[in-house]
């Protein structure tokens, strides 16, 4: 009786190290991938860090305004800033009217800051760039006048 509980013992002793063994080999493996995971993500993050970091010598030039409305000519978005890599606040459909509240050039694009001739209040001012807008004389809307009659 006393040998059967001996060798009960060794082989419940036997079998706990074989699973701390199985259990270690799978922790460091796990820990392995969580090391190449977290390199991986800092390489990652240093990236776009260096894509979307502001220049220093970001020079905004502002032009006349040549006409007061336009029209959407392709699907676009509407941008925070006048920067192809800033937030979007909303996407544009084409045929959708707005009103050119300024003209700019910053990085080689010209850029249009417009109002959204629209009777929703939220996100209506923004920057698009140039060649999604087709220049209009007269606007077909009554929600807003354009300004160069509104200021005589």
């Amino acid at each position: 009786m006393k040998t059967f509980f001996i060798y009960l013992l060794l082989s419940i002793a036997g079998g706990l190290g074989i699973l701390y063994l199985a259990l270690r080999d799978k922790y460091d493996k796990q820990n392995l991938q969580v090391r190449i995971l977290s390199k991986q993500n800092n390489n990652l993050t240093s990236q776009i860090n260096i894509i979307n970091k502001p220049s220093d010598n970001l020079k905004v030039y502002y032009r006349p305004i040549t006409f007061d409305t336009g029209e959407v000519v392709k699907r676009c978005s509407l941008h925070i800033s006048p920067l192809s890599n800033s937030p979007i606040l909303r996407s544009l459909s084409i045929g959708a009217k707005v009103e050119i509240v300024d003209t700019m050039e910053a990085l080689e694009t010209l850029w249009y800051e417009v109002k959204v001739i629209t009777s929703d209040t939220v996100n209506i001012k923004g920057f698009v760039r140039q060649e999604f807008i087709k220049e209009l004389q007269i606007i077909e809307t009554q929600i807003i006048k354009s300004r160069r009659y509104t200021n005589n």
